[in-house]
């Protein structure tokens, strides 16, 4: 199959393509030596900066050529960058002295020049909330008295957000310049040496030729992608130029093509070992390390995958679909003989993360120099030239421009929030509009952290709402790990909600598709994405937090639950369901998801009556594929 998904790079002026390569050589060379924070952090915002100033327009778009202004605004970043690497050691002395007017004016222009990175990366909205936070901080006092506060100075606040680890240089400036741009980099290496279309190739051998395969082809190809590309919409571009021309050939109306690929690039974004990089923030915000989060959202995520399976091949039964002809098929046995080295870096990664005490940092920095060492195993013309791994450098920097943005600015409004005391005032203020009651303070979360999902990426929406609305969760006594889970799965699941679905909107376009009908028949099929949730908030074991025999039961009853579900929501199972039918299963769904011993034996006993009744109805189906299958064979 033709590679797609492989990012090209030959429009990028040189200049950016050299910053860039330099950039993730540097990120490289921290991975194995560690500066101080400061001064790694300062030489990583500074360098993201000047290369999105030279890539990127007024317009937000990416030129071509770099216009004067960004050479202009790239070197009063470069030596204001500068300044600061010259001069923190020594303000740290200073500590509590009013900064000199120029050190002011110096401050002022960088909180401007990242606001405005921010902007041109991301657009609007986030900015906005940074330019708030500030004005909130400024003039506090003259807010209704629940959310006043004494007013700063506009001194304070620059000295705070600028020569400091408070602010553009702060907690979650370092995560970006630790973790997460290296797990990036990680992603754009193994996609440059030909790891993505070696992983859709994969999907194509495995499940091309079983019934609805392109679809479930789309699922298996955006999650393995989307692991690797932190990033719901690239993936969405990458896959869906190939899943969804294939799902539409096959019998697939367009907006349902566009929602299956739409709600499988969401996933990527839930599925460890990655995760996205939300799961750096939580791994530093809660002080547990990499493994506890990749395990408790394992088996979340998978839930969200099988019950998009289940979606799929109800839907692939209701129109007597077909897998794809073999003929049109790569072989699965040729597939891996020519990739498997690609799942080396993987299980190295996995083996550092997992079993190595090393950092999770050092982890990263050898995954990504696995890849173009296990490259040389492929055949010859295969292997990873050295052009394509400059490419993959200058593409992992490209790449986490965005990031860095968020993060950088990010910064500012964790500062200002801090400096405020908002978060505990905002925690008080939700626990008394939800009257004490978790149930009715987890749904106005889910509610707010949509809609900021929706304006900004999920890892900015996560930023903001982990400080103002979790700490509500963990007082009403949620588990503090299911409470910041809580939270990004809505954000990452805003991408699909209407009425902005940014992820469906692409799919759409991709698909000549109604825009508004793919995001909400997304919603339908993610429909367990925005259960599970609530499940692994009142029921832990979903986390694999528990004993043996907990998780064991919480598993099957689980996968009951998920499937009930799936064939409520399609109404079919063997065959279109009564209305007597359709309601015992949302009823037996509603039991298993329900936590408690009892709750799941009924919702279980409910469930199996329900598909013992429907196994006649069952059996003609299946029978009735394989003569098809056989036919169209």
């Amino acid at each position: 199959m033709e590679n797609k998904t492989a990012p090209s790079t030959a429009s990028s002026p040189l200049l950016i393509r050299v910053i860039a390569i330099a950039m993730s050589l540097f990120q490289l060379y921290t991975g194995i030596f560690q500066l101080t924070a400061m001064n790694q952090r300062v030489i990583h915002v500074t360098f993201a900066l000047v290369l999105i100033f030279l890539l990127y327009g007024f317009d937000q778009k990416k030129k071509t050529r770099i216009a004067w202004h960004g050479y202009l605004m790239s070197a009063i970043v470069l030596l204001m960058g500068i300044y600061v690497l010259a001069n923190w050691f020594k303000k740290i002395g200073e500590c509590g002295m009013c900064p000199p007017w120029y050190e002011l004016a110096m401050g002022t222009v960088f909180l401007l020049m990242c606001i405005e990175a921010a902007r041109r990366t991301l657009g609007w909205i986030f900015p906005i909330i940074s330019v708030v936070a500030m004005i909130y901080a400024r003039f506090g006092e003259m807010l209704p008295s629940f959310l006043a506060h004494r007013n700063y100075s506009f001194e304070r606040i620059v000295s705070n957000m600028f020569i400091t680890t408070d602010g553009v240089f702060g907690m979650l400036a370092g995560i970006s310049a630790t973790y997460i741009f290296l797990f990036i980099l990680f992603g754009a290496l193994l996609r440059a040496a030909g790891g993505g279309e070696f992983f859709i190739n994969l999907s194509f051998a495995l499940f091309g030729h079983v019934r609805g395969g392109p679809a479930k082809i789309a699922v298996v190809a955006s999650s393995l992608f989307g692991m690797l590309s932190g990033s719901g919409t690239a993936n969405v571009a990458g896959t869906g130029q190939i899943t969804i021309p294939l799902m539409k050939r096959s019998g697939y109306k367009p907006h349902f093509a566009a929602a299956v690929e739409t709600v499988s690039s969401a996933g990527g974004l839930l599925m460890p070992p990655i995760m996205g990089s939300a799961v750096f923030i939580i791994m530093e915000v809660l002080g547990v390390n990499y493994v506890t989060i990749m395990k408790a959202g394992g088996l979340a995520a998978i839930l969200y995958y099988v019950g998009l399976f289940l979606m799929i091949d109800i839907e692939a039964q209701k129109l007597d679909m077909a897998g794809m002809p073999k003929d049109e098929l790569p072989s699965l046995k040729q597939t891996l003989k020519e990739g498997w080295f690609f799942f080396i870096p993987i299980f190295v990664l996995i083996f550092f993360l997992v079993y190595s005490k090393v950092s999770v940092t050092r982890a990263a920095f050898w995954g990504a120099v696995s890849i173009p060492i296990c490259s040389q195993l492929a055949g010859p013309g295969r292997r990873m030239t050295l052009r394509q791994l400059f490419e993959g450098l200058e593409q992992g920097a490209l790449t986490a421009l965005p990031v860095v943005a968020i993060l950088s600015l990010g910064g500012v409004v964790l500062g200002m929030i801090t400096l405020t005391g908002l978060g505990l005032m905002m925690s008080g203020l939700l626990i008394k509009m939800s009257g004490g009651n978790l149930l009715a303070l987890l749904f106005l979360t889910m509610i707010a952290s949509i809609i900021l999902g929706m304006g900004v990426p999920p890892v900015a929406a996560y930023i903001v709402l982990s400080i103002l609305v979790v700490p509500a969760l963990v007082k009403l006594g949620v588990y503090p790990l299911a409470a910041h889970l809580f939270v990004f799965y809505f954000a990452t699941i805003a991408g699909i909600t209407p009425p902005m679905a940014p992820d469906a909107f692409v799919a759409a376009g991709i698909a000549d598709a109604p825009m508004m009908r793919t995001a909400f028949t997304a919603c339908r099929l993610a429909l367990i994405i925005f259960i599970v949730p609530y499940m692994f908030v009142y029921n832990n074991a979903l986390l694999l937090i528990g004993s043996p025999g907990q998780i064991v039961q919480v598993c099957i009853t689980s996968f009951f639950g998920v499937l009930a579900l799936a064939c409520a929501a399609q109404n079919f199972l063997g065959g279109r369901l009564t209305i007597i039918f359709r309601v015992l299963l949302f009823v037996g769904a509603g039991c298993l998801i329900y936590p408690g011993l009892l709750s799941d034996i009924i919702g279980l006993v409910i469930v199996l009556v329900v598909l013992w009744i429907r196994v006649p109805d069952l059996l003609k189906r299946f029978t009735i594929g394989l003569v098809t299958a056989k036919t169209r064979a």
